[in-house]
């Protein structure tokens, strides 16, 4: 009889042959010190990421393996609110899953933890479009994102990120401006700066873990 964790996915064969797998990227998780929430959570990115893709209207099986691959292997914990992916040269990849306001103690305390779990890494870096500075002009200097990206250094423009922003807020893979129906004011200003033809970008950004 298959598992619950396989019935999830059983009209996803690529999905199910991580699902066998996850054996494997736990012991990984123990050997590097994530509690046993720490790991679920890193495991769950696997549904996320497959849901995120159902819903922008993709075909099962056709998903970006190279994402979760890259978690198999080992290389990203979820700590809380954020995700740190390790390239293995001191600095810590900072992710930001779809699991709910990026408020700032939760901010804090996914930072402190990745102290804790990797004490060798210095600097932390995030490829983002929530760090385009426009976005600033468009949000409160109150807002969770506002203040997200104040923890960063920009280092570059970035690039292009129309596509992650209509995948990531509007979950489309459709660039039908039209069909959108923004509802908060981030959408609204997300929408009104594409439909002006402008694009919107993601910016590298660096902060100290010391």
């Amino acid at each position: 009889m298959r598992s619950l964790v396989e019935l999830r996915f059983e009209d996803d064969p690529l999905a199910r042959s991580f699902v066998a797998r996850i054996p494997g990227l736990r012991e990984k998780h123990r050997a590097l010190g994530l509690t046993e929430e720490e790991s679920a959570a890193t495991v769950e990115s696997l549904a996320r990421h497959v849901e995120l893709h159902r819903r922008c209207g993709g075909e099962p099986g056709s998903w970006e393996v190279e994402w979760i691959e890259m978690i198999w292997e080992g290389k990203l914990s979820e700590l809380g609110r954020l995700q740190f992916e390790d390239h293995g040269d001191g600095v810590l990849d900072v992710h930001i899953p779809e699991t709910g306001p990026l408020a700032p103690a939760a901010c804090d305390a996914s930072f402190a933890r990745a102290r804790d779990v990797y004490p060798g890494h210095l600097v932390a870096q995030c490829t983002s479009w929530l760090l385009d500075p426009r976005l600033a002009d468009v949000l409160p200097a109150s807002s969770n994102i506002v203040r997200f990206q104040r923890r960063f250094e920009l280092r570059n423009e970035g690039r292009e990120a129309n596509r992650d922003v209509l995948r990531f807020v509007f979950h489309t893979y459709e660039a039908d401006l039209d069909g959108l129906t923004p509802r908060t004011t981030l959408e609204r200003a997300l929408v009104r700066h594409m439909r002006a033809g402008g694009t919107w970008r993601a910016p590298t950004g660096v902060t100290s873990l010391r």
